[in-house]
This record gives structure tokens, C-alpha cells and sequence, in this order.
């Protein structure tokens, strides 16, 4: 039943008060719901019970003009699944609500960890069940019924102010059903009842109670899904506890820390075999590729204390190659601290074969835990060196490009920001190109924006591959600041390769009609056919949120003769049709 959760917590939208008051509107209150499930399959009925507590804690974050933050926290949340306590640390992850400032429509959710999307979905369903900035706009002095939404369909709701003050919700019934993102095809879902009723303070929601029972069904009628569920909420009144994380995080979400993901799912404690010989001799003995990834990513991390003895028997080759690959591959995502350090040390043996130490690197690039920092220095050590031969040139190229990777695994930890710091500042000292277009790739795989800056000045650069290699780069950070000084690269770059990088890279971020008509001139035949299709195929990564790209390349269509540029068009046009 646990796969159900995620669908009745998002069955009910409920309002959510104004952030029109100042800063210190932050307000917290005790929040409980209770859910009763019955699944019916088959005619086979099954029950649970769900309960959800803690104190919710509301936060005005940063605003504009445009749009303005409201940031959310459910504090020592508890669960109760059956009358049986389970652990869900993901519940009490602060996130954050981008909110239109004219509409009052969600514009964008943003989370302070790396949270699963079902997860994330339990957490959006807390804030649409107190949503109601949309209603600012509204007189509910007379019954206002509108048309909202949530992930089972689009539904008509009711709101009327009570003689008390209190404004009374009753949502009717569903009018459009959303297909193709539930476990299964089902018809609209049925709401058996629906009220409830809240009253608001100058910041936010004072006190909010009602009960939902709505049913879902099949399109087969072979699956019924019946959620009974009641929400309640009082504000508190005495201040705000101060261990609360959402009140000391930056008012701008995106700058918010992200936690571990070993903060937010917890793993039960390994159970280890006896001894590293053990487990040595249980992993020669099995066929490692018939093993699940599931069955060998646990006996990995049970066993992870040992993983250090399996350095000694990889230099023997005691693995057979395919065997030895997949067993690399499922170290690096089992990403242990040991499973860091092993996969570290094979790279960094000279002894090894630099098949293998390439191996280890790819498997190190699955890092989602921070890297012990004796294991960075370690790596910057070798990297560092002046004295590497080719092959280990190569192979230390390849381990900044993963450094990259890693940080984008770890986007706006702590961690990931001193790495990718690491990175720019070698970028800054160094003289050597080939290193310095190294750091460029690692940056961009990196997609930090903090340092698209110190590469952007690489666009001026005498060396063309540089300048592509900084193009590349920035393409894979897009916002207005990057297209800025693509835009203007742009306008005066003469080499081939970096033209198809910098077009490559607008076609990156979502342009405007006029940089539209701008990347089309490149696809004129006075341009080199590489340079034409570059900007065909950036051009038409336009075609989600502007209808008139196709207008604008059809006629292309007509005049052309090259079968390189035609097929690019014909790509563009059509698609995969």
C-alpha cells in the first residue's frame, strides 16, 4: 500500500494564506492529518491507516515584481503507518513555492535536498492542501466556484466567507481526469464528500479543519482506491523554536545548502559477513554479472568495511574482465566512503592497468555523498604533478571531468561549492591549455553558474579551442548572464568550431523571437554547412514554448539542395514522425 501514498496525499487542495505582510510574518502551528485507505483488487480488499504530524512552518522568503518565494518546513514530522512508527525523514525537508505575483499561480517548487520524485510529491501535496494565493483577487463575500487542479485531474471548488470570519471550502466534483501519470488508466475520481473550513490572520492561516472521502477507480473497475482523510492545523502563538531549518536559510532558495542524501534516507545499519575473506571468496565464487544490481549494491554495502581487500586481488587479477567491470561499476554507485576510497586508490596506483584505473574513475563519477577531503588531495596531488607520462596526462584529464560530474551530483551542497572552487581557481594559475580546456569541461559538467565569469573570459581567448571548449561550457549553465556572453561572442566569432559551440549553447536556453531570428541567420548559405546545421538544430530546440519555429524554418526547406542541411531540416521540422 505504501505505492498508494503518494496519490491520496495529493487528492486534496487546500488554501494557504497571503505573504503580502513583511518578513516577520513567519508563522508556525501544529499540523495533523490522518488518512484510512481500502484497496480494492479483484474484489480482494486491503486497508491502512496513515497519520502525519509535526509542526508546520511557514516562512515569506525573497519577492520581486514578478514573483515572490514562500518557503515551507514540516518540523519534527512523525509518521504512523498501521499504529507502527515509520521513518520519512524526507517529510521535514524545507522547500520552497515560486508564486506568480499577478495570478498567484506555483510557477516552481524547489527543495533543500535531493529528494526522490515521489517524495517530492508529498511534500508539494502539503502546500497544495494550504494553497490559496490564487484567491487574493477575489471577493468571497458571495459563493465563488472555480476550476483547480492536482495530480488526479481538474476539478470545480467552491469558497464562500462564513458570518464568523472563516472561509469555507467545498470542493464539487472532477471535470477532466489526468491520464498517463498514475499507476493506472481510471475514470474520474468520485468525491463522496469534502468541506472544510479555515479562518486567516494578517500572515498566514490561523486555524484550519475539514474531511475528505474520495473514491479512484479503474477504467477496468479492477482496482478501487477509497481515502478517507482529515487535516487539521492551529497556529502556535509562542516563538518560533530556533532549531527550525527554515528559518536560518537564506531568503533566496536557490542558494539554500543541500542535505546529504544520508541525512534525508537513512540506511539500516550493514550486516557484514564474518570476515574480509568471506567476502572475498563469496564474490569469486559467484557469477557477479547474473547477480541483481538490487542483490549486489546490498551485499556491497553490508560488506563495505571490506572493500579495501579487494584492491589487492583486482592487481591479481582474480576477476575476470566483464566480471571486474560490473563489479566496479556497482562499488561506485553503492557510494560508501569506502567504496570512495577503494575506487581513489586503484586510480591512483601506477601499477594497475590504466584500463582499470580508468574504470574506477567511472565508477567514482556516481559519487552523491561528499568525497572524503584526504581523497580529494589526494587526487589533485597526482593531477597536480609534473611529472605525469601520457597515459597518466589522460587519466588526470579524465579525473577533473569527473570531479565535475561529481558536483553536479551534489548541486548547492557545501561540498559540491568548494569543489567546483577547486576547479576554477586551477583554471585561473594554470598556463597550460590542454589542462585549461580540461577545467572548462569540468566546469560545465559541473553546471555551477557561480564561475561562468572566469569562463566567459575564455571566449576571448587567441586559442579557438578554448573559446569553443568555454562555449561548451556555458551551454550546460543556462541563464540570461551565460546567453549574454554568448550572444556577444557571437556576433564577432569567425572560427567554424566554436560557431556550432556557441550556437549550440543559445539553443541551450529558452530564446525570445528576435534571438530566434538572430541564431536563423546562421542557417543562411553564406555560413559553412556545419555552422547552418548547428543553428537549424538550436533553433528547434525553441519548439516547446514557441509555436512559429516551424513557420520560420519550413521555408527553408524550399531553397535548399545540401543533404546535409535537409536532413537537419527535415530533423527540426518533423522530428522523430
Amino acid at each position: 500500500m505504501n505505492r498508494v501514498i503518494p496519490l491520496l496525499l495529493c487528492t486534496l487542495t487546500l488554501p494557504f494564506g497571503s505573504v503580502s505582510a513583511s518578513e516577520n510574518c513567519a508563522r508556525w502551528g501544529d499540523f495533523t492529518t490522518h488518512a484510512n485507505t481500502t484497496m480494492t483488487t479483484l474484489n480482494s480488499p486491503s486497508q491502512n491507516r496513515l497519520s502525519v504530524t509535526g509542526q508546520l512552518v511557514y516562512r515569506p522568503l525573497i519577492k520581486s515584481e514578478q514573483f515572490y518565494w514562500l518557503g515551507l518546513q514540516l518540523a519534527s514530522a512523525t509518521l504512523s503507518l498501521d499504529n507502527t512508527d515509520i521513518q520519512a525523514r524526507y517529510y521535514g525537508v524545507p522547500f520552497a513555492v515560486k508564486i506568480a505575483a499577478l495570478s498567484g499561480d506555483v510557477l516552481q517548487y524547489h527543495f533543500a535536498a535531493k529528494l526522490k520524485p515521489e517524495d517530492e510529491q508529498k511534500l508539494i501535496a502539503i502546500y497544495q492542501q494550504f494553497h490559496v494565493e490564487h484567491l487574493k483577487k477575489y471577493d468571497l463575500q458571495s459563493p465563488l466556484i472555480i476550476e483547480e487542479s492536482d495530480n488526479l485531474g481538474r476539478y470545480k471548488i467552491r469558497y464562500q466567507a462564513l458570518e464568523n470570519g472563516a472561509i469555507e471550502k467545498h470542493k464539487l466534483h472532477y471535470t477532466m481526469t489526468t491520464q498517463g501519470t498514475q499507476l493506472f488508466a481510471f475514470k474520474k475520481p468520485e468525491i463522496k464528500q469534502d468541506d472544510f473550513t479555515f479562518t486567516q490572520s494578517r500572515c498566514w492561516i490561523e486555524q484550519f479543519e475539514g474531511f475528505n472521502n474520495t473514491r479512484v477507480e479503474s477504467e477496468k473497475g479492477d482496482i478501487r482506491i477509497d481515502v478517507a482523510q482529515s487535516i487539521k492545523y492551529i497556529a502556535k502563538h509562542d516563538p518560533i523554536a530556533s532549531d527550525i531549518a527554515l528559518m536560518s536559510l537564506p531568503m533566496d532558495p536557490l542558494k539554500w545548502p543541500l542535505l546529504s542524501a544520508e541525512r534525508v534516507y537513512p540506511r539500516p545499519l550493514p550486516v557484514p559477513l564474518d570476515s574480509a575473506t568471506a567476502f572475498t571468496n563469496l564474490l569469486l565464487n559467484k557469477d557477479l554479472r547474473a547477480l541483481s544490481s538490487d542483490e549486489l549494491l546490498q551485499l556491497l554495502y553490508d560488506n563495505q568495511i571490506y572493500l579495501a581487500s579487494l584492491h589487492a586481488l583486482i592487481k591479481q587479477h582474480a576477476f575476470e574482465d566483464k566480471q571486474l567491470s560490473r563489479l566496479l561499476l556497482m562499488i561506485g554507485k553503492s557510494d560508501s566512503r569506502n567504496a570512495q576510497q577503494l575506487l581513489g586508490a586503484l586510480y591512483l596506483d601506477l601499477d594497475l592497468d590504466k584500463n582499470q584505473r580508468f574504470r574506477s574513475l567511472m565508477a567514482l563519477k556516481y559519487a552523491e555523498q561528499p568525497l572524503p577531503s584526504e581523497l580529494i588531495d589526494q587526487l589533485y596531488e597526482h593531477i597536480d604533478s609534473d611529472e605525469l607520462n601520457k597515459t597518466d596526462t589522460k587519466l588526470a584529464r579524465t579525473a577533473l571531468m569527473v570531479m565535475g560530474i561529481i558536483a553536479k551530483n551534489q548541486a548547492g551542497s557545501e561540498f559540491a561549492e568548494q569543489l567546483t572552487a577547486s576547479l576554477a581557481d586551477r583554471l585561473v594559475t594554470t598556463r597550460d591549455t590542454h589542462k585549461q580546456a580540461t577545467l572548462l569541461n569540468a566546469l560545465g559538467n559541473s553546471a555551477d553558474a557561480t564561475h561562468q565569469e572566469r569562463i566567459s573570459k575564455f571566449l576571448d581567448n587567441s586559442n579557438a579551442n578554448l573559446r569553443a571548449t568555454a562555449a561548451e561550457a556555458l551551454g550546460k549553465m543556462p541563464n540570461e548572464i551565460s546567453l549574454g556572453y554568448i550572444e556577444k561572442s557571437l556576433k564577432t566569432e569567425s572560427d567554424i568550431q566554436t560557431k556550432q559551440a556557441l550556437l549550440f549553447a543559445m539553443g541551450n536556453n529558452h530564446l525570445s523571437e528576435a534571438q530566434v531570428d538572430d541564431v536563423l541567420k546562421f542557417a543562411q548559405k553564406h555560413q559553412g554547412n556545419e555552422v547552418r546545421v548547428a543553428a537549424i538544430n538550436a533553433a528547434a530546440k525553441q519548439r516547446e514554448h514557441q509555436s512559429e519555429i516551424l513557420d520560420k524554418l519550413k521555408p527553408l526547406l524550399k531553397q535548399e539542395r545540401d543533404q546535409q542541411v535537409l536532413r537537419a531540416l527535415m530533423q527540426a521540422i518533423h522530428g522523430n514522425k
